[in-house]
């Protein structure tokens, strides 16, 4: 309660600092990061992984060409330009923040997922306010009975469709800020402005002055939609009165909405030269007829801004300092952010830093870069394959982490198991080749109509391939709460339908299964600390520990297994090298076994049949 008193607080006092200088610097919120434009430069400031806030600038031109001028027309190019700079101004921040881009140096292939990105937001965009109302308010006058043509109703149809868009308007805005990254860019929108209206209170550029400012602003690209969709009822309720008083009833008639829809579409160019124009006025102006519609715009802007952190406020602050800069001092040169760098450079700056890099650990940085860059190993030693700058951040860190012994998938947080990535961290154990053994064995006895129990399923990766494979009913259960969270986060990445179970063994499983596959806690007490020092001193004791012989866990399962099984169910373990005879043994008096070797001949698998 005490943060939105205070929160509450900022705003009311943030209303009253009114602007006492205009400028002409506005500004676009991206992934982690904003950028400015100013008349002559443009600077995008993204923070990376270390917490430096990088900077990437550019000169604009110094005259506008004569249709950036025209009044109308220069809203139109401007529409249009916003498009695909945007486009552009995110592919930049994404080289920071280590989203997709392109590792192969020909800088075509982003480009296009960018370019097609955008169009098919503009499709959608067409679809969602132009044909979505317009076929909902033709839908809700065939119920009511009213005629779509006649005088006395022509203003209440583009009345229903301005009401459809503002409801698709206010639920897409709500729903999409739920999203965590939607959420974190809304907040460097807060940022972008509250730094705008900070500069125009003429208050120095520090946090606390930004942060006291308001993150409301006339100028917001909120607002110019709003305009364009009140704009755009309003001209559309002129042109159906006039149509129907004139009897010109091609566009009104019911059969006709998709030609309705077209006609918007053809009026967008208009209706977007408008409202800049509006945008620009209202901006320069707080006449009192212009102050509904400025309050209708920053209605919308309280759903894509949200109050920013301080850290959020010195990457606004250091990129709106740098085009005023850069505006004030032509001969300020452009900066960008670092290049990508060659897989063998990196390899070199690498060495340099960890000279006692044993070779075993450069071929998990290998197996590192591979699973980062999706590419094949073999693709390494190609000298078109580049790092992005942001990714030889985070991969610099990685590879701290595997020289002091961490394995890489740990490192990287995901690995490849059956064709499929799973993720994982140090709750689970690491898939081992020979698991996948056990999956082969075990997919031999599942069908469709089978419904199977992983139990110990840690990261889920035996349950979660059966369902994918086999589209099978799967139950996935696990002692520990924290190994259930990855399994779930692998139903949903792999899009696998399964159940969860927290339960120490069978003690809360209800029901009867034809396939229980388990890979256990196997190793010898006494023999964890003869492991390997990357799976001892990071991977999960209570994963590995199976009691003094190694059989505890074997134990339980010949004792409760049967009760949770159909006649003649089977079940697939996985076991410790010398464990064959043992748990073969512990199994014979309800099941008949089998034991599999692995690639090597060492006992692997034991295949149990209830008797």
């Amino acid at each position: 309660m005490k943060d939105n008193k205070t929160s509450d607080s900022v705003c009311k006092s943030c209303e009253k600092i009114k602007s006492v200088r205009k400028t002409k610097i506005g500004g676009q919120a991206v992934l982690e990061g904003v950028m400015m434009r100013g008349s002559t430069s443009e600077a995008l400031a993204c923070r990376d992984e270390t917490g430096v806030i990088r900077i990437d600038t550019t000169r604009l031109p110094a005259h506008k060409p004569w249709y950036r001028k025209v009044p109308f027309l220069r809203g139109i190019v401007n529409l249009v330009t916003s498009l695909i700079d945007g486009t552009k101004i995110i592919g930049k921040s994404a080289e920071v923040m280590v989203e997709e881009v392109d590792v192969k140096g020909d800088g075509g292939g982003f480009g296009w997922v960018m370019g097609l990105s955008t169009l098919l937001g503009v499709v959608l965009a067409l679809a969602l306010f132009i044909l979505a109302p317009t076929y909902a308010t033709q839908g809700i006058f065939g119920l009511a009975g009213l005629s779509t043509e006649s005088l006395e109703w022509a203003w209440l149809k583009s009345l229903l469709e301005g009401v459809f868009k503002i409801l698709i308007l206010v639920g897409y805005m709500s729903l999409i800020s739920c999203m965590k990254e939607i959420k974190r860019v809304f907040m460097y929108h807060g940022a972008e402005h509250k730094t705008i209206a900070c500069y125009e209170a003429d208050l120095p550029l520090t946090v606390q002055n930004v942060k006291k400012c308001s993150r409301y602003h006339d100028r917001c690209g909120t607002s110019f939609i709003v305009f364009v969709v009140v704009l755009s009822v309003i001209l559309m309720m002129v042109l159906d009165v006039v149509c129907a008083a004139c009897g010109w009833t091609l566009f009104l008639e019911k059969d006709n909405w998709w030609l309705r829809a077209l006609l918007k579409i053809a009026l967008l160019p208009i209706v977007a030269g408008i409202s800049y124009e509006t945008l620009m006025l209202l901006a320069r102006s707080n006449f009192i007829l212009f102050r509904p519609l400025k309050w209708l715009g920053k209605q919308f802007q309280k759903l894509t801004t949200r109050e920013p952190d301080d850290g959020m406020c010195e990457v606004a602050i250091a990129a709106f300092n740098k085009v005023l800069e850069m505006d004030a001092d032509q001969t300020v040169a452009e900066e960008h952010f670092p290049q990508p760098v060659g897989i063998a450079q990196f390899r070199e700056t690498l060495i340099d830093k960890h000279p006692d890099l044993v070779q075993c650990v450069k071929g998990d940085v290998d197996w590192l870069l591979c699973a980062i860059l999706n590419v094949k190993k073999e693709d390494l030693s190609k000298p078109q394959v580049k790092i992005p700058f942001g990714w030889l951040v985070r991969l610099d860190k990685m590879s701290e982490q595997i020289a002091s012994g961490q394995p890489w998938q740990y490192a990287v947080g995901a690995t490849e198991f059956y064709g499929r990535t799973f993720r994982l961290d140090k709750s689970v154990l690491i898939p081992r080749m020979e698991t996948e053994l056990v999956c082969e064995r075990m997919l031999k006895y599942v069908g469709e109509d089978t419904k199977l129990l992983d139990m110990c399923c840690g990261s889920g990766i035996l349950g979660i391939t059966a369902a994918c494979e086999k589209h099978c009913s799967v139950t996935l259960a696990d002692i520990d709460k924290n190994a259930l969270g990855v399994t779930k986060t692998n139903a949903k990445l792999n899009k696998a339908k399964v159940k969860t179970a927290r339960t120490d063994m069978f003690a809360d499983v209800s029901g009867k299964y034809d396939v229980i596959v388990c890979n256990p806690p196997y190793v010898r007490t006494d023999d964890i600390a003869t492991l390997d020092a990357s799976v001892k001193d990071f991977e999960p004791h209570s994963a590995l520990d199976g009691g003094k012989d190694g059989l505890d866990f074997y134990r339980i399962l010949a004792k409760d297994a049967p009760a949770h099984l159909v006649k003649r169910g089977v079940m697939v373990l996985e076991i410790g090298y010398d464990e064959g005879q043992a748990v073969a043994e512990l199994l014979g008096g309800a099941f008949e076994t089998e034991v599999v070797a692995d690639y090597g001949g060492n006992d692997r698998i034991v295949v149990a049949r209830l008797k």
